[in-house]
């Protein structure tokens, strides 16, 4: 952990106070960064849309544990700022579903512990923990945690129990801190009453994991005051041009999926000619029982009713009616309680009644406004009753019909988490994908380039072209 000097603590104490508001996305991540803090267990951390109405902007970072796993997004942006200038520190986080066992989101940061002395030893963290003061975790909904009221005494020191690192005031190890997770948390008027020199003296970090727990939770909206001035940091999932590669897919939330049989495959290519940036992402179908995609689930939760633009690029390598379909997990009501799978809603362009599918040629697809295109592929439940859909493959809808028979219809929100196996804390929600097959005539090869999705959320307004290949 890194440790500036005085003059470096000053430009810190600068930068914090001369910005207002700070977005950060994955293209522009303004000094955060998700980390697994020095673990290489299983865990995770996305920017997404969502969950819910977070309370600023359209989006949310994400974060993910098995039980043996840790998932921070941090910054060392406030690196040698003395705890003593800051006069505001909140956050708020989303707990996904109730079987999340890891609670919410613990807001931390590296400390020495006096400024004053010459130690310069790793000293460990001052941890805020939001339950550990009667605080309630409500799985489904936002929300915010004052750590420096007078009521929340949520603080404890990293460094008690058994850990080997404790704080140093005046060049003396303290043995037995005030402030400890098994008996003591402290309020934040204890911490500086104890430790007045304090100073922040490497990462500042929101995190979860560490307790043996696997589950998800979201954060957002971290608002630090240091004088006069407050600084909002929110996170997005960004809009504009971005790239997904092979390098970047994972990161940015994007993946290939056998939907279907064990033999079809998907890649990042370059080309075919004429795709958008440096290439595209391919699927491949070896039987007919395959079915590949390239999905997502950074827009889990997201209401049909706010896309405000949705379209996407196909390319056909042998002849043939089929071209990758668009498709959304679906909750074909976002308004009762049934968290029930209920398949999914698909644009398909064969059955869109525009330009025919066309081999060797990139075809753009414009699902929002096409004459036809879309049906469900399950049964729906609406007010809690199951019904059979009103939009098939056989007698396929357009865009307004689909929400004129489902005005409440959304992407599968985040339903709970997996509580076992390699994907143990994942959360289970509904997904966007980009599919090829099943039972497609063979043999098939086909590629997709530049998915485009306008969101709209309350006031904010979003687009985001996701650019695939190499």
């Amino acid at each position: 952990m890194r440790k500036w000097i005085i003059g470096g603590m000053l430009a810190a104490l600068v930068v914090a106070t001369a910005a207002c508001n700070v977005v950060v996305t994955p293209t522009a991540p303004n000094g955060w960064t998700f980390t697994k803090d020095g673990f290489t267990a299983g865990s995770s951390g996305v920017y997404m849309n969502g969950p819910g109405t977070p309370p600023a902007g359209r989006g949310s970072a994400l974060l993910t544990v098995d039980a043996a796993g840790r998932e921070a997004i941090a910054s060392t942006g406030y690196n040698g700022v003395g705890l003593s200038a800051f006069n505001q520190l909140k956050y708020s986080t989303y707990q996904v579903a109730a079987n999340a066992t890891g609670g919410s989101p613990n807001l931390e940061f590296d400390v020495d512990y006096d400024s004053t002395d010459s130690s310069t030893v790793y000293q460990g963290r001052l941890v805020y923990v939001p339950e550990s003061n009667g605080g309630v975790d409500t799985p489904g909904a936002w929300q915010t945690w004052d750590t420096m009221s007078t009521a929340s005494g949520g603080w404890y020191s990293s460094a008690s129990n058994g850990s080997s690192f404790r704080p140093v005031v005046g060049g003396t190890v303290q043995t037995n801190p005030p402030c400890t997770q098994t008996t003591t948390f402290c309020t934040w008027a204890d911490v500086m009453n104890d430790y007045p020199h304090a100073k922040i003296a490497g990462a500042f970090m929101v995190k979860v994991g560490g307790n043996g727990d696997a589950g998800s939770a979201a954060v957002d909206n971290i608002v630090v005051g240091i004088g006069s001035q407050a600084q909002f940091t929110n996170f997005e999932p960004g809009d504009g041009n971005v790239a997904v590669t092979t390098s970047t897919a994972a990161g940015l939330g994007f993946g290939f999926v056998q939907d279907s049989g064990t033999t079809g495959t998907g890649s990042f290519v370059s080309g075919p000619n004429g795709s958008d940036g440096s290439g595209s992402a391919q699927l491949n179908l070896n039987s007919s029982t395959d079915g590949e995609a390239l999905a997502t689930g950074i827009y889990a939760g997201t209401p049909f009713s706010d896309l405000t633009f949705l379209s996407y690029k196909t390319y056909q390598a042998a002849a043939g009616t089929n071209a990758t379909a668009l498709q959304f997990d679906a909750d074909y009501d976002s308004t009762d309680a049934s968290t029930a799978f209920q398949g999914r809603a698909v644009f398909e362009p064969s059955l869109s009644q525009g330009a025919p599918v066309t081999s060797e040629t990139w075809q753009t697809w414009n699902p929002l406004t096409a004459t036809s295109g879309w049906w469900s592929t399950h049964t729906t439940i609406v007010a809690g009753v199951t019904a059979p859909p009103l939009c098939t493959e056989a007698i396929p809808c357009s865009f307004q019909q689909l929400m004129t028979d489902y005005p409440n219809l959304s992407i599968r929100p985040i339903t709970g988490t997996v509580t076992s196996g390699p994907g143990d804390g994942t959360p289970i929600a509904g997904g966007i994908w980009l599919k090829a097959g099943s039972n497609w005539p063979l043999p098939y090869s086909g590629n997709v380039d530049s998915l485009t999705i306008g969101v709209k959320s309350g006031t904010t307004n979003g687009t985001a072209t996701y650019d695939f290949g190499g």
